[in-house]
């Protein structure tokens, strides 16, 4: 059993309560025994006994002289004695019988006390342990308040602010970093297809030229499809998210309709079976959810004649989503490796791809607190549902 700090520094706090008052009790039986014994009973009595005869003006006998009553008074004196005995056994039995009852009480009621002391000295760390498990990328613009005292609590205080101050500070800076060197990356690329452009729509290019300008211009495609995606990732990895209603039905329909044509001229059959699913998100990411899962199953078909089934649909407080597709053979241990950023499997590497769509699928789910599943098809290719938290009806 792991025991926690409050519990270690209760049983301290208890352990040294106990040890003193344990000092104590003993100390005092101790000092009451030896106070009572007959030799120091005997001659306090003796004591108290001249003084009072003395103010009588009446003389003891001489050590060793016999006394006027003879055994009469020793056997009465060993009776005293006796009783004597007796009530120092009965004072003293009593006393240990007390001392160790106000112990137990005491022992009870200081576990309590170091129970709540204990508690009232570690508030703070519980209070920074709390603040630290409900951090999230969205949450890093809270602080714990600093009104308290400049001792070692406010220091560490003060200290995990710092922390949190950096720690928004870079995600902003790998934000805009993200963000800007996409777009900056959308210029050249531009620029490039034009020129690549034109001397494809020449009157009279020459075969090495229209050669170069083909290849220039697939690569600028696959460039801008990689640039899309990192844009795509940037926005899912940002901080704040635009958060409105939508519906995923909706969203599926307007892909599914924009990638028909891709899917007829490549001789693949796309199903569509869609329900109201409205949920709470970006708009912006959730299409780009869509778009991928059916852009993955389309460019991953390579066999004509395949099939894509699309699947929009509302279940137990849940939205979900699911796209199959018919395709190459998917070991089920290689599919957690699909869902790593450019990573594309060893079964995927002869297709075309940038190995960012899954990996911006996860992420995008992540975000709006979903869930994704994928498993291998029965007969070959892959089907893979998200599960995202369904807007409650208004």
């Amino acid at each position: 059993m792991r025991l926690t700090i409050r519990t270690k520094l209760t049983a301290l706090f208890a352990l040294l309560f106990v040890v003193l008052a344990g000092v104590l009790v003993t100390t005092a039986y101790l000092f009451v025994a030896s106070a009572t014994t007959p030799e120091a009973q005997q001659a306090e009595r003796q004591e108290l006994l001249e003084k009072a005869l003395a103010e009588q003006g009446i003389q003891l006998p001489e050590p060793g002289a016999r006394p006027p009553g003879g055994a009469r008074d020793d056997a009465v004196a060993r009776v005293l004695d006796g009783i004597a005995a007796q009530v120092r056994d009965r004072v003293l039995s009593d006393l240990l019988t007390r001392s160790l009852l106000a112990f137990a009480l005491s022992a009870l009621i200081a576990v309590g006390l170091a129970w709540w002391l204990a508690g009232r000295v570690l508030r703070p760390i519980d209070e920074i342990s709390r603040a630290a498990s409900g951090l999230s990328e969205r949450t890093l613009d809270r602080r714990l308040p600093e009104d308290g005292p400049d001792d070692e609590f406010g220091r560490l205080r003060r200290a995990f602010n710092g922390m949190l101050a950096r720690l928004e500070s870079a995600f902003d800076a790998r934000q805009r970093f993200a963000a800007d060197a996409s777009h900056e990356l959308r210029t050249p690329l531009a620029v490039l297809r034009a020129s690549a452009d034109n001397v494809l729509t020449s009157p009279r290019p020459s075969r090495q030229a229209r050669a170069l300008a083909e290849e220039v211009e697939q690569q600028v495609g696959r460039a801008d499809s990689l640039m899309t995606s990192l844009l795509t990732l940037a926005r899912a990895d940002d901080v704040i998210h635009t958060r409105e209603g939508v519906d995923l039905a909706d969203i599926a329909a307007e892909v599914v309709s924009s990638a028909s044509t891709r899917a007829t001229e490549a001789g693949i059959a796309l199903d569509l079976d869609i329900d109201d699913s409205p949920v709470e998100g970006d708009p912006v990411l959730l299409e780009r959810l869509v778009a991928n899962l059916v852009d993955n199953a389309l460019r991953y078909n390579v066999a004509e004649g395949g099939w894509v089934r699309v699947r929009v649909w509302r279940e137990a407080g849940r939205a979900l989503v699911e796209v199959a597709n018919s395709g190459p053979v998917i070991a089920a241990d290689g599919i957690p490796a699909l869902f790593e950023r450019f990573s594309r499997g060893d079964q995927r590497s002869e297709v075309a791809g940038h190995g960012l769509g899954l990996p911006i699928v996860a992420r995008v789910a992540q975000v709006h607190e979903g869930v994704v599943d994928a498993w291998p098809g029965r007969d070959g290719g892959l089907s893979v549902r998200v599960s995202l938290p369904a807007r409650p009806p208004a």
